[in-house]
C-alpha cells in the first residue's frame, strides 16, 4: 500500500493563538508513523529547534473519538490512521514535512465542535 498523508483541516484555539491542532489522514497503520518525523522546517535553524507536534492523539474514522494518544496507540489497528496534534508556531507559508512527503498548510480555521469536545491544548511542560 502507497502511504500518503491528507490534511484535513489547522483550527484556531482562542486561548492559545500560537498553537494550531493540525488534523490528518494518514493511510498507514498507527506503528508505522513516526510523529516526531511531523515537522515544519526553518532555514537556517538547527533541526533539533524545529517545532515538532505536541500531545498528539488519534481517533476514530469519524474524528469524533479518542482511540489513542502519544503513549498509547490504538488498539484496533487499520491501514488508515486519522491523527491530530498541536504544532506551535506554524508559519503557513511553508509545508508540513512529514514522513510521506511535504504537504501545503492552509490557514486555520474554527476547530469543529467534534474536536473541541474531546480535545483539549495544555502547555508543553
Amino acid at each position: 500500500m502507497t502511504k500518503e498523508v491528507n490534511l484535513i483541516g489547522i483550527y484556531r484555539v482562542a486561548e492559545q493563538p500560537y498553537a494550531y491542532p493540525i488534523e490528518l489522514i494518514i493511510k498507514a497503520k498507527p506503528a508505522d508513523i513516526s510523529v516526531h518525523e511531523f515537522v515544519q522546517r526553518k532555514e537556517g535553524v538547527p533541526r533539533d529547534d524545529w517545532q515538532v507536534p505536541w500531545d498528539e492523539k488519534y481517533l476514530n474514522n469519524e474524528g469524533d473519538t479518542v482511540t489513542g494518544d502519544w503513549l498509547n496507540k490504538p488498539k484496533d489497528v487499520t491501514d488508515t490512521t486519522r491523527l491530530t496534534f498541536f504544532l506551535h508556531f506554524v508559519n503557513f507559508k511553508q509545508p508540513l514535512s512529514t514522513p510521506f512527503g511535504d504537504i501545503g498548510l492552509m490557514l486555520p480555521t474554527a476547530m469543529p465542535e467534534r474536536l473541541s469536545a474531546i480535545i483539549q491544548y495544555e502547555e508543553p511542560g
